[in-house]
């Protein structure tokens, strides 16, 4: 499992004094309010910034990172993914797992393993699993508890399939 988890994206300015709109990759995100510093990254480089202030603003996060002190500044660090220690990143519910630690699982059908999740990616209605079939084929599985996939275990690397057909 990854130690550090992307836990939002830095979006665009917000005013004059280098503030930036934040969207956190969780409806959870009162884990911003507690963070005094996070590794800002993006393309293959990554810069640790401390953390002035965090606050809630007509219904979006803003955030004012030190050094950031300019709208030019703030634009600089557009499109950067926001990353912190898992132990401090947003607590999971009871069966949540973080998207993280989904690509490397291997599927299962039954009692046989029939591929692994290669990657993720944001669905209109749910997050869509890439998976690598044993046949060396790729396929979309919609990631939905219950429906298609069942029984996420991270600690064991697996989850369960439940609809075959998905896999050709």
């Amino acid at each position: 499992m990854k130690q550090v988890l992307a836990t939002g994206i830095v979006r665009s300015p917000h005013g004059v004094k280098g503030y930036v709109k934040v969207r956190p990759f969780s409806d959870d995100f009162e884990h911003f309010f507690s963070l005094k510093e996070v590794v800002l990254q993006r393309d293959g480089k990554s810069r640790k910034v401390e953390i002035e202030q965090v606050q809630s603003h007509a219904g979006e996060l803003l955030v004012k990172f030190r050094g950031i002190d300019s709208p030019e500044d703030a634009r600089f660090i557009s499109g950067w993914d926001i990353l912190v220690p898992r132990e401090q990143a947003s607590k999971l519910g009871e069966g949540e797992v973080y998207t993280a630690d989904l690509p490397g699982m291997k599927l299962v059908y039954g009692d046989e393993e029939v591929g692994e999740v290669v990657s993720t990616i944001e669905g209109a209605q749910a997050l869509l699993l890439e998976v690598l079939a044993l046949d060396g084929r790729k396929y979309m599985v919609p990631y939905m508890k219950g429906v298609f996939v069942d029984d996420v275990d991270p600690e064991e690397g697996t989850m369960t399939l439940l609809v075959r057909e998905l896999l050709g």
